[in-house]
């Protein structure tokens, strides 16, 4: 095997491995989803959520990671590539496929990320409702409240003076 079919195979080995980290994102996605669905906001496990989150960002990083050596081996070997096409056929057919599997799943994954989104969107808006709810009837209360404590003087200029 020559040195182009080797950075070939660390190619492909580096697509496949970005393949099972973006398998892994959409099972953190489905256990998002999991956390959030059908669940008012006091319900919903916050601190399990956040880690997803955070696990997610370790996995986003490693396929930043293999984007880079991947780039890195390409731009060695990209010039023998376009000079002897067919001698790397088999390969290059390999990574081409493996490449439209990568899509569908980055695909999939924008779909399960903006469905958790808008999940999240109308659960905090149905929270933030309820609270500005709370926070006008907490301010009738006191105003109410307010005035049936005021001094009756200040109510004397209801009262007939007349006798």
């Amino acid at each position: 095997m020559n040195e182009t079919q080797n950075y070939l195979q660390m190619m492909i080995e580096s697509l496949r491995k970005k393949e099972d980290v973006l398998k892994k994102i959409i099972e953190k996605n489905k256990a998002q989803a999991d956390c959030i669905h059908e669940k008012e906001y006091g319900d919903i496990e916050w601190d399990r959520f956040n880690v997803l989150i955070a696990e997610k960002e370790t996995l986003i990083e490693r396929i930043n990671e293999l984007d880079g050596g991947f780039q890195s081996v390409y731009d060695r070997i990209k010039d023998e590539l376009a000079e002897n096409k067919a001698s790397y056929k088999k390969e290059i057919e390999t990574m081409q496929a493996l490449i439209a599997k990568l899509t569908d799943l980055s695909v999939e994954i924008q779909t399960s990320e903006e469905r958790n989104r808008a999940r999240i969107e109308a659960v905090l808006m149905a929270a933030k409702k309820e609270i500005r709810k709370s926070r006008k009837s907490m301010q009738a209360v006191s105003n109410y409240y307010k005035s049936m404590s005021a001094p009756e003087a200040d109510i004397s200029g209801l009262v007939d003076k007349k006798k």
